[in-house]
């Protein structure tokens, strides 16, 4: 399901778009059913397939102008769809938009096969997959553990094969803590390279929207697509995704002291990182790690919160009993604040 696989398959005609299609549509996965929200039905994809197919027919070079030919992704349920209902995990938010994300335009504008939109925690407000009416996304290798949010349906369903891709969204960590959780690839553009147009806001000024792929290679196919300026985000920006060649000798920052909460495989997997970077020519910095975590809790626990609010207080005004409690307890938190508080001296 990797993206070079699948073009490469395309090329020598070992599988069709029809043919994924017809066995993405015969997996049998009740146990992460909730991953998702809302399916493409089935004669939308076959017909996506039949056009795609078509295409090639007509021009046997498609492939190479159409960087994504083929490949089924899905969609967080807070990011439009046109046609389909965009939800953000609140049955009584629920709106059918008529113009899709820009994100989403280019991905099917490139081949892309859209199958569905995923389960997230209610509003992206929550990093553990749980908090939502549609179900409480279980981790894709172990049931009984967390997925992680509030990204947990676009994790799971690219951890488990339904999809090649997804897109999220990640504002303190919803499009790569359920990356970590699933062990698969979490993208956190930087703010405006992927325009976020057409997604429900959760603290706009920092909002992004992620990709998770089950590859690097692959996330940066789908950043490659899916990036660029839009006149429809004010937030929008056209950065160069160059590469300069590492040096000899650099520096990098070493955060610290760092929590790993009894878990010894990230511990040694932290340290490893360094030793490979030391290995490299790299000469660690060490910077306090206090301050981040101070400004994460802003996120949640301080002003930035009342962006949360902003975003959706005409329904959270009047309908308040129709979000989720932990949701509506940290939203109700905007109240102690004000624009002063999030800009002070």
């Amino acid at each position: 399901m990797t993206i070079p696989s699948l073009l490469a398959d395309y090329r020598s005609g070992k599988r069709t778009p029809g043919a994924v299609v017809a066995s993405l549509l015969s997996l049998k996965d009740e146990t992460y059913a909730c991953a998702w929200i809302c399916r493409v039905g089935a004669d939308a994809l076959h017909q996506r397939a039949r056009q795609l197919e078509q295409t090639l027919r007509e021009d046997p070079r498609a492939i190479d102008r159409l960087p994504l030919y083929g490949v089924p992704f899905a969609v967080k349920d807070n990011i439009d769809v046109a046609g389909l209902p965009t939800t953000a995990a609140c049955p009584a938010f629920s709106y059918v938009p008529e113009r899709s994300a820009t994100a989403v335009e280019k991905l099917e504008a490139a081949g892309a096969i859209l199958v569905g939109k995923t389960n997230l925690d209610q509003f992206a407000t929550g990093l553990v997959g749980t908090r939502s009416p549609y179900g409480e996304v279980p981790n894709a290798f172990q049931p009984e553990y967390i997925s992680g949010g509030s990204s947990s349906g676009s994790a799971v369903t690219v951890a488990r094969g339904q999809v090649s891709f997804s897109l999220g969204t990640d504002t303190a960590g919803s499009g790569r803590v359920p990356a970590g959780f699933n062990n698969i690839v979490g993208l956190k553009p930087s703010r405006g390279l992927i325009s976020a147009r057409g997604a429900v806001p959760a603290c706009q000024s920092l909002d992004c929207i992620s990709v998770f792929a089950l590859t690097v290679p692959d996330t940066v196919a789908v950043l490659a697509v899916a990036g660029g300026e839009d006149p429809g985000d004010p937030w929008s920006r056209d950065l160069n995704l160059s590469v300069p060649p590492l040096p000899d000798r650099f520096t990098f920052a070493l955060p610290g002291p760092l929590e790993f909460y009894g878990d010894d495989h990230a511990r040694h997997a932290f340290h490893d990182a360094v030793d490979k970077l030391e290995g490299l020519g790299g000469k660690p910095l060490g910077v306090d790690f206090s301050v981040f975590l101070e400004t994460a809790a802003l996120l949640y626990e301080g002003p930035w919160v009342a962006e949360r609010l902003a975003a959706i207080r005409p329904f959270f005004e009047s309908h308040a009993d129709q979000v989720h409690p932990v949701v509506r307890t940290i939203i109700e938190g905007a109240s102690k604040y004000s624009a002063a508080d999030l800009l002070p001296d």
